[in-house]
């Protein structure tokens, strides 16, 4: 199904290739609505939706995409690497109203940032638009629709 590029896989940024390697990867589809038809779900999950937008976005920019995991299995959804350097760390969450999510999602992306220290932050949602800013780092949160067309 990859050779006909109706899925993608992402594999989990790591510097060891034996790491690599032995973690799962990521599946995105080209075709959400396909994927939606014909999976077993019990409701719409909005966010895997805005998510699998972005990576058919990057991908269309042609970067070189990842995800990150900690040892707590916190994720980053989608890190862009630029040669050996990630560049980027994106987040894509649909809704940030409730607190507890919020604090997951800014929480992860900070301790990605700890590791790599470098990569510019991002955090893409519905509608939310603003910047999270502490004394190590800067999060640049946007909606969807927005960063597509930027």
């Amino acid at each position: 199904m990859e050779e006909i590029y109706l899925f993608f896989r992402v594999d989990l940024f790591d510097y060891s290739i034996k790491r690599q390697i032995y973690n799962p990867s990521k599946i995105y589809a080209i075709d959400t609505a396909l994927v939606q038809s014909v999976s077993f779900q019990f409701s719409k999950n909005i966010g895997h939706i805005y998510e699998n937008m972005v990576f058919l976005e990057l991908k269309r920019r042609d970067k070189e995409l990842y995800y990150w995991k900690d040892e707590k299995g916190r994720e980053v959804d989608l890190v862009i690497r630029a040669g050996r350097e990630v560049e980027e760390m994106i987040q894509v969450c649909y809704n940030l109203n409730n607190p507890d999510t919020r604090k997951r999602e800014i929480q992860t992306l900070i301790k990605a940032y700890q590791q790599f220290k470098k990569p510019k932050l991002t955090l893409i949602t519905d509608d939310e638009e603003g910047t999270y800013q502490s004394e190590e780092v800067c999060i640049n949160i946007i909606p969807l629709w927005k960063w597509l067309i930027g």
